[in-house]
């Protein structure tokens, strides 16, 4: 990135720097919205639709709902030139009353330019809680890249922790065989993240037993360090407790495997910090002060 924004802390400050008004009832509604019901063939969705897989029991559920209640909630949508409208919130609702067979639906119409589109596509989905975490990853991602955001703005305009970003956006690094046993749910993210650091074929092959014998994330986290011992009935000598509270408080504040190492000795000693991508690497520098903002 060529320069650093200041420091933005809300969704419609960072859209307003576009020149655009916004004040979060794009993503809401508020008291003066009025939905209407559209035409199901008229609706499109966004181009900047971040979910890649669906979740089929999820929308038959929906479904089912949506013929006995009907949708509770309206979809907010944009006009388009050529008469359709482009769904900007909403996405999974539109799914399943296509599913439930209705002919319309309800819609809050607004107009919104592309970088409004953008972030109401992108960031309902985060906000949601509705992207699996590699989705989840790449919408970070193209937020970060498409707008020239750092970490700690996405952490601001999200409500989610630089820690949580960093390790959203360390998953991208892992294998795609690894990727998509995550998306598929084969593994959570901390397996993900436990895998970070190995050699190629060490993750894929721990990864793929930990999906085939249900590992847990502790249990890959004993047997990734089993494997880093060379040997299971290697034992460690004793370390020092007190840079052992250190090391853990590193970590925590990095969210990331940090070792220190102390050579009494010779009175020297070194801290050991480890990154999976670029992405993770800049964020560590931000939270220790060596990137800063730029005013």
């Amino acid at each position: 990135m060529s320069g650093r924004r200041k420091s933005l802390k809300s969704l419609g400050d960072w859209i307003g720097t576009g020149g655009h008004s916004f004040d979060g009832s794009l993503l809401r509604g508020d008291s003066d919205s009025v939905s209407q019901p559209l035409e199901m063939d008229r609706l499109v969705a966004s181009r900047y639709q971040p979910r890649q897989r669906t979740d089929e029991t999820y929308l038959a559920e929906l479904a089912q709902s949506i013929r006995q209640f009907g949708v509770i909630e309206p979809l907010v949508v944009r006009p388009l030139a050529d008469g359709s409208f482009e769904i900007l919130a909403g996405h999974m609702r539109w799914q399943a009353a296509r599913q439930a067979g209705l002919q319309r639906i309800p819609a809050v119409i607004r107009e919104a330019d592309d970088r409004t589109a953008a972030a109401i596509a992108l960031v309902e989905n985060l906000l949601r809680r509705e992207l699996n975490p590699i989705e989840e990853g790449r919408a970070l991602r193209r937020l970060r890249e498409e707008f020239g955001l750092t970490q700690e703005q996405l952490a601001e305009l999200l409500g989610i922790s630089q820690p949580a970003i960093s390790k959203a956006l360390g998953l991208l690094s892992l294998d795609p065989e690894i990727q998509c046993l995550i998306e598929n749910g084969q593994l959570e993210a901390g397996h993900g993240k436990t895998l970070l650091g190995l050699s190629r074929p060490a993750r894929v092959r721990l990864a793929e037993q930990a999906a085939r014998e249900g590992w847990s994330v502790r249990e890959l986290e004993r047997r990734r360090a089993l494997l880093v011992a060379g040997t299971p009935s290697r034992q460690a000598m004793p370390r020092d407790p007190n840079l052992v509270r250190l090391e853990e408080q590193l970590r925590e504040r990095l969210a990331t495997s940090v070792k220190l190492r102390y050579d009494v000795g010779r009175s020297r000693g070194r801290i050991e910090i480890n990154f999976a991508s670029l992405d993770e690497c800049e964020g560590i520098l931000e939270k220790i002060g060596i990137l800063r903002q730029e005013n």
